[in-house]
């Protein structure tokens, strides 16, 4: 059973959200301005709350309100989210309202992903609604899927690595992917007070995606986590900027492969107060948005990954840990065609013609589970 209702939450008429004990599962943007409250509080006001589960590290965890509330951390595994059977035991609705950043590593997909093969598993029949939310990476896709022998924590299966859907798209592609027959209702993102009135980034979505135009970088800028180049994590703009201390004499000026027509390139140093060379100087570049372009953070950054590993004698991709089979990089790239590139075992335009016609698959496979129809999915041609 699946509907996209257009009425907020709260004027749902559905019994099961008046008489029934309703779980929340949110993290800290699921804030209404003219309420000021959480969605969560609304059904506290019902009387009708089960339980508020929130994802690690969120900034709802410390609030004073959890120490009224029935708060519940999911349970944290590596980079995955677990769901055990006495978390639902006591519900018989679930609301879930999350703030996504549209790309593949952010942990919202897999907390999704987690929650429908849970209940799949236990054969539960609980309906499941998703208040949505605009995508703050618009509907842009980057990228490639996810393939099965880079399976991991980090990402979905089938995936790209920026799929342009809304967090309700996205939920309801997966609901039919994996032939689930648990109740899903998507209550539409311009049904919901919060898309009105706050920008999708206002509120973090989390500690590392704070900036007004990191949704424009993370999916590309996020690949230097799997090299020991760091991605400005510890300054205001991560994300952002990339550098490091043997870095001082790198000049990507003059460099074809690095360069991109949808964002200026600045040189610039700085010294990160946490993450990677914390307190140590780094030298690298600042990433601009030029006005009215286009730009695929993907590719970018997979040309400025080969650039450096072509310059710098002291650059170098992360080995795997002893307990993983691949590393890092190999787990975020997900597809061989793109390790092969950042490897120098390929050509850039062999990657590109293949990132595009993976891009196109992806945005020809989704188009059913769209709910925006005057919003289509694209990519740069």
């Amino acid at each position: 059973m699946f509907s996209f209702r257009t009425t907020d939450i709260f004027k749902q008429e559905d019994l099961v959200l008046h008489k029934g004990k309703v779980m929340v599962i949110c993290n800290q943007s699921a804030w209404n301005p003219l309420e000021k409250s959480y969605t969560f509080q609304g059904f506290m006001q019902r009387g009708n709350l089960s339980c508020v589960m929130v994802p690690p590290e969120d900034g709802l965890v410390e609030h004073p309100i959890s120490n009224i509330v029935p708060f519940n951390t999911i349970s944290n595994s590596g980079l995955s989210l677990v769901f055990s059977e006495d978390d639902f035991i006591s519900s018989d609705a679930i609301v879930l309202e999350l703030q996504d950043a549209g790309c593949r590593y952010f942990y919202a997909p897999n907390l999704i992903m987690s929650l429908f093969s849970f209940l799949i598993a236990k054969d539960a029949n609980i309906p499941v609604y998703i208040i949505d939310r605009p995508n703050p990476s618009g509907r842009q896709v980057e990228g490639t899927s996810l393939r099965a022998g880079y399976r991991s924590d980090i990402g979905i299966e089938g995936i790209p690595h920026k799929y342009g859907m809304t967090i309700g798209e996205l939920a309801t592609y997966l609901h039919g992917r994996l032939g689930a027959r648990f109740p899903l209702h998507i209550i539409s993102c311009r049904a919901s007070t919060i898309g009105k009135l706050l920008m999708s980034w206002t509120i973090p979505l989390s500690k590392d995606f704070a900036g007004f135009f990191t949704h424009a970088f993370y999916c590309g800028q996020y690949l230097w986590k799997g090299t020991n180049i760091s991605c400005g994590e510890g300054t205001l703009r991560q994300y952002e900027m990339f550098g490091a201390p043997f870095l001082e004499y790198l000049d990507l000026e003059d460099t074809p492969i690095a360069a991109d027509s949808g964002v200026y390139t600045r040189w610039t140093s700085f010294t990160p107060d946490s993450g990677l060379y914390k307190g140590d100087r780094c030298y690298g570049y600042q990433l601009m948005l030029t006005p009215q372009s286009q730009y695929n953070s993907l590719a970018h950054a997979l040309r400025l990954i080969r650039c450096l590993k072509d310059a710098s004698p002291s650059f170098r991709i992360l080995e795997k840990e002893p307990q993983q089979e691949n590393s890092l990089m190999e787990m975020l790239l997900g597809d061989k065609e793109l390790i092969d590139f950042v490897l120098g075992k390929s050509s850039w335009n062999e990657t590109k013609e293949h990132i595009k016609v993976e891009e196109q698959k992806w945005i020809k496979k989704t188009k059913k589970s769209l709910l925006y129809e005057d919003e289509p999915l694209f990519r740069i041609k």
